[in-house]
């Protein structure tokens, strides 16, 4: 034990880095405790009808990809292995490109085809104004894809003229966009909603969980995390959910260690301070 508190603490970092890096490379399938309101969106999404047409409104920037992005993946990839269609739109410049990765590195793993089973629709300016024509005018809003490409030549869209067509939005991002919808589609329409955001805007959307408006909620990693449990799609959330325990488990142990080792240490001086009192 006296061995352990004179150890350089440089290789006790170097565990830990080793510590936390396993899961990231191979997760463990730790089991989590999950969330009400993330049981509810999964609930809420498995309720939906084979063949529905799903919005994705993907407010995603770089600044809360870290958790928006893991969130739409997972729920994505739940919609896809169901069948569903999806209608990915954004009300934030760089959420395009987040649609793009999906529709290009995803999408056909699953066998989804551009254009019959998923649509990418280009950004639209105005927040809230824009979520309104959404839910009064979809063709108004959208002439074309983002690519160009008129949406009377998208087999998917020839089915789709307005939001009764849309069986169900589920929106992530940051911000109001979650507000937005509620105000705009779910007030007006009865359109279900599922909103992810960011650990500190879970507090604003649970007043809309409580009351029926929000469907289910995803919040921050944690949710993202608990969604790819209960859809059995495991991905970079419940490998950083793993990460993060291991490293709990390995300060824990830490510590119970080092005070062991110091104990036992003080314990042997004294012994040899009373050893030395005898002899003298």
């Amino acid at each position: 034990m006296s061995r352990l508190l004179r150890m350089d603490v440089r290789i006790l970092w170097v565990v830990l880095t080793v510590v936390i890096m396993m899961p990231l490379l191979r997760p463990l399938g730790l089991p989590l405790r999950i969330s009400e309101p993330t049981e509810k969106a999964f609930a809420a999404i498995n309720s939906l009808e084979p063949g529905s047409v799903v919005a994705l409104c993907l407010d995603i920037a770089p600044s809360s990809e870290a958790e928006n992005w893991p969130q739409a993946l997972a729920v994505a990839k739940h919609l896809m292995a169901m069948g569903h269609r999806l209608l990915v739109v954004t009300l934030v410049p760089e959420g395009v490109m987040y649609g793009e990765r999906l529709a290009r590195d995803i999408a056909p793993e699953l066998g989804y085809a551009y254009g019959r089973d998923i649509v990418i629709m280009p950004y639209r300016a105005g927040g809230e104004t824009a979520v309104t024509a959404f839910g009064t005018d979809l063709r108004s809003l959208y002439d074309a894809d983002y690519y160009g490409t008129p949406l009377s030549e998208l087999p998917m869209m020839q089915k789709i003229s307005g939001i009764d067509d849309i069986a169900m939005v589920v929106s992530f991002g940051a911000g109001d966009t979650g507000l937005w919808f509620i105000r705009q589609v779910e007030a007006n329409y009865g359109t279900p909603l599922v909103h992810g955001t960011v650990g500190p805007g879970v507090v604003m959307y649970l007043v809309f969980v409580a009351s029926g408006q929000l469907r289910g909620l995803l919040g921050g990693m944690a949710g993202a995390a608990e969604y790819e449990y209960l859809a059995k799609v495991p991905g970079k959330a419940l490998a950083a959910m793993d990460a993060q325990s291991a490293g709990h488990v390995y300060f824990i142990v830490l510590m119970v260690l080092g005070n062991i080792a110091f104990f036992a240490a003080k314990r042997a001086q004294q012994k040899s301070r009373a050893v030395a009192g005898e002899g003298t």
